[in-house]
């Protein structure tokens, strides 16, 4: 535990540094390139992601390292970092102050760490296994809301879940919980890690989106899982809630 402990320090102070890059380029003209699937890209996701690499090479070159914008390395460890430079990229482009700087760590493929720094809201949420959630330093924890017809919760953008072809149980979702909106990315997943939201569900991630909130929603008294129920981040989809929740989700 203390060795997480002293890594989720080096993280922390990585993470918010990395994201005064983006923030510097946060409501600038900006050129925005398209990858092979359509998602934006800048030169703030690259230089954020570089830096974060850098770091990550000095302190720890043993460790693995998987990021949204260069790839993997392949070192023989159990160590695997996670980087998504701008977690809401899209966000990012149009000015809108809802998108983070995600910094994750698997040890054996479990989640043991996360950090997800949102800096145009001047918020860093950090957790290491077995040492709680934080948000600006403070303990945060998940809702108590036990039922979903009294529940908030946010689902993300209406074409993810058509593309992911789950149509039915996004409806399913409006016609049985209290609030339904489409908060999305990190952010959506940060409300839900503080208390603010019961749950979120998101039809379509990769691994350097979740790892890092598996943690902080873990720590956090939360719960994360599939539109199978299994709680795993190696799948294309990854929703989070606090306990009370999840069966009444799955059931959908």
């Amino acid at each position: 535990m203390s060795e997480f402990k002293q890594l989720l320090v080096h993280a922390t102070q990585i993470a918010e540094r990395a994201s005064e890059i983006t923030l510097s380029y946060f409501r600038q003209p900006l050129l925005i390139e398209l990858k092979g699937d359509y998602s934006p890209v800048t030169i703030a996701d690259k230089k954020t992601e570089e830096m974060i690499r850098k770091e990550l090479e000095r302190l720890f070159p043993s460790h693995n390292i998987v990021g949204e914008e260069f790839g993997k390395t392949n070192r023989s460890s159990d160590y695997v970092w996670t980087v998504d430079p701008i977690d809401g990229t899209l966000s990012f482009t149009r000015g809108i102050p809802l998108f983070g700087t995600l910094l994750g760590l698997l040890y054996k493929q479990e989640p043991v760490l996360g950090v997800m720094v949102l800096p145009a809201l001047s918020e860093t949420y950090s957790a290491a296994k077995g040492l709680g959630a934080f948000c600006n330093s403070m303990p945060i924890r998940v809702s108590t809301t036990s039922t979903l017809d009294s529940a908030f919760i946010s689902c993300g953008d209406y074409d993810c879940w058509k593309k992911a072809e789950k149509l039915t149980y996004w409806q399913a979702l409006y016609q049985k919980c209290k609030i339904v909106r489409g908060y999305t990315d990190c952010f959506a997943h940060a409300l839900v890690i503080r208390g603010c939201l019961d749950a979120m569900i998101d039809p379509i991630v990769s691994l350097w989106d979740v790892v890092p909130i598996a943690c902080l929603i873990r720590e956090a008294g939360g719960e994360y899982f599939n539109l199978d129920g299994k709680q795993d981040v190696f799948s294309s989809s990854f929703a989070t809630c606090n306990p009370k929740l999840k069966p009444q989700l799955l059931n959908l």
